[in-house]
């Protein structure tokens, strides 16, 4: 046999023992990295734990002040309100956790990864804290939770604040969640996605300024976290939009709605149209040039700065309450 045969054998024999070796590592969880392994390398010195609901919740209470209390999106955990946090205990007692199958929280052995059951978290965290009345800010789908639990418990708030928030209902073209890429490429990403695949998102998502090497790293550390797979996709299947309309109408808290305009995510004319059908609560409308879907990890000062404003009231002339025409009333316009 030529040695110019015998070398293309040995390259292909060696390539596809490659390939074997890396679809065993992708299939086995090669690439994870273990909740242990998460903690030691993420722990922060105000990192606490209490077990709500039989989960080990990952939670900081840090500053003084009136309470605050966060609520991370997707993807994310409660490290992405760093920026922001740093500028606002000077003067709210800040309160921020780990979603379950997120950041440091453990897992829910009974599986219940839902907007419902989050909401509770919220109720079982704040209540062992000895917080009877708090300001709520929710971002993306933790919006969607945080919007939810506004409606269903308005005795707990005292101001609410959504950024660049999910939960209205999509389009099989507008849902951020819709499939992309080839059936093989979809098969890949559902056992791992590289450190390339969140460096991408994140610079989709982050619009004004690059994202930093230690948050794209800690994106892609924190979601291949062993055995996350199964919980994702549960908490994906009981992610349903409902009627949002009709839940933020029973929404009685004074309202800051925040949003990025380049949002590539969930476009600036939503804001509008949540605040259009916030009938029960004053609101205000704040829209940020050059901003993305996480604008308060772009700007943390200036959106720490923002929120700090309106909680403490600085910007009740700027409140408006959308109000509705009965249709008694149109009729009565209409004969005049």
């Amino acid at each position: 046999m030529p040695f110019a045969l015998k070398s293309l054998g040995v390259i292909v024999i060696a390539a596809a023992a490659a390939a074997g070796i890396w679809l065993y590592m992708l299939t086995s969880g090669g690439f994870d990295i273990s909740l242990e392994d998460l903690r030691a390398k993420y722990e922060m010195p105000d990192s606490q734990y209490i077990t709500l609901d039989g989960i080990d919740i990952h939670y900081m209470d840090q500053g003084e002040g009136p309470a605050v209390v966060l609520s991370h999106a997707s993807f994310h955990s409660l490290r992405a309100w760093d920026g922001m946090v740093e500028n606002m205990t000077d003067q709210f007692r800040v309160i921020r956790f780990d979603y379950p199958n997120a950041g440091l929280t453990g897992f829910d052995e009974k599986n219940r990864y839902s907007v419902e059951h989050y909401q509770e978290l919220i109720t079982q965290l704040t209540e062992a804290l000895d917080i009877e009345k708090f300001h709520l800010i929710g971002t993306s789908s933790g919006a969607t939770v945080a919007f939810r639990y506004a409606a269903n418990n308005p005795e707990k708030l005292n101001r609410f604040v959504l950024i660049n928030s999910a939960g209205m209902p999509r389009t099989a073209i507008t849902n951020p969640n819709r499939a992309r890429g080839s059936r093989l490429s979809r098969w890949m990403l559902s056992y791992h996605q590289p450190r390339s695949y969140w460096e991408t998102a994140l610079n989709l998502n982050v619009t004004s300024r690059p994202p930093t090497e230690d948050h794209i790293e800690m994106n892609y550390d924190m979601n291949r976290r062993a055995d996350r797979g199964e919980p994702a996709r549960i908490f994906r299947r009981k992610y349903v939009t409902g009627d949002p309309e009709v839940v933020l109408d029973d929404i009685t808290a004074p309202t800051l709605i925040m949003w990025g305009m380049e949002n590539p995510t969930v476009m600036h004319l939503e804001a509008n149209v949540m605040q259009l059908w916030m009938t029960g609560a004053p609101t205000i409308v704040k829209k940020y040039d050059r901003l993305g879907h996480y604008p308060y990890i772009e700007e943390p000062e200036l959106f720490a700065a923002d929120i700090s404003a309106f909680l403490s009231g600085e910007w009740d002339d700027q409140l408006r309450q959308t109000q509705r025409v009965k249709p008694e009333d149109l009729a009565s316009f209409s004969s005049n």
